[in-house]
C-alpha cells in the first residue's frame, strides 16, 4: 500500500469529530501544492499537557493531529505555518472544588479517592521560523488557539472504585482565546530528500495567560510524534 493511500485509509479510521476535511485536503492533494520550495503534510503526537501555577496538577496524557505547510527561504531558513485541529489541554488529579449542585456536592462528600480532571480541547495556528542544521531542525514562534471543549470531570469511589462520576461544564469561565509560543525541534529521518524528509518531533507549548477566566493554570504541553510530507515531485530532493 503506497504511503498516501495508508495514510487515507488512517484518516478514514479515525473518529468523526477529528477527520476534518483539512486533513483529508493535504492527504489528496498533496501533490498539487508541493514543489522545490513548498511541502504540505501531517503531523501526529502523543502529548502530556497540565495547567501550569494550578495546585495539584499532574500531567494529562493524550494525542494531537493535524497539518503543516513548510516553505522554504534559503538553504537553512524556512517558515512553517501548521493548523491543528485537534489540541488536547488540561489537568489531572486536581483536588475537589464544589459544583455548586448541593446533591452532587454532598455525594462527592460521602466518596472516597475524589479526583477532578480539567479536560480542555482547542484548535490551533502555530506559526514557526525553523533553521536547519544537518539533520536537526529547530523552529519557534507564536500560537493562537481557540478552545472547542472545557469540563471538568469528577471521580469518586461509594462501593466500587470509579463508580462515581459528574461532569461539569466550563464554557461559562473558560477564555476563548489561548496564545502563548510554541517550540519545536525535529530530526529529519531521510535528510537526502530535505523538505520531503519525514521527521521526528519534540515540542513544547506554553501560554500566556490562564485558561479559565477566574481561577490559575495556564496550558503547558510536551509533545512527542512525527511529520510526514504528502506527496511532491522527484524535484523537491536535494
Amino acid at each position: 500500500m503506497s504511503r498516501t493511500a495508508w495514510l487515507l485509509a488512517l484518516a478514514c479510521a479515525a473518529p468523526l469529530d477529528v477527520a476534518s476535511p483539512q486533513a483529508l485536503l493535504v492527504l489528496l492533494f498533496g501533490d498539487k501544492f508541493a514543489s522545490a520550495n513548498v511541502q504540505g503534510g501531517i503531523k501526529f503526537d502523543v502529548v502530556g499537557t497540565t495547567l501550569s501555577d494550578l495546585s495539584g496538577a499532574e500531567r494529562l496524557r493524550s494525542w494531537d493531529l493535524g497539518g503543516f505547510l513548510e516553505v522554504k527561504l534559503n538553504t537553512r531558513l524556512s517558515v512553517q505555518p501548521e493548523f491543528t485541529f485537534k489540541v488536547p489541554a488540561g489537568a489531572q488529579s486536581l483536588p475537589f472544588v464544589p459544583t455548586g449542585a448541593p446533591a452532587v456536592d454532598s455525594a462527592f462528600a460521602a466518596a472516597s479517592n475524589v479526583s477532578v480532571t480539567r479536560r480542555l480541547g482547542y484548535i490551533a495556528v502555530p506559526l514557526l521560523l525553523k533553521v536547519k542544521a544537518g539533520r536537526f531542525h529547530f523552529a519557534a514562534g507564536p500560537q493562537i488557539g481557540y478552545v472547542v471543549k472545557a469540563e471538568d470531570h469528577y471521580i469518586g469511589t461509594i462501593t466500587r472504585t470509579d463508580d462515581l462520576t459528574y461532569a461539569q461544564s466550563l464554557w461559562s469561565r473558560v477564555n476563548r482565546w489561548d496564545t502563548g509560543v510554541n517550540l519545536l525541534g525535529e530530526f529529519a529521518l531521510a535528510p537526502s530528500l530535505g523538505i520531503r524528509s519525514t521527521r521526528i518531533r519534540v515540542s513544547w507549548y506554553h501560554s500566556f495567560g490562564d485558561a479559565l477566566s477566574d481561577a490559575p493554570g495556564a496550558n503547558d504541553s510536551f509533545a512527542v510524534g512525527f511529520g510526514l510530507p504528502i506527496g511532491g515531485p522527484k524535484s523537491t530532493q536535494k
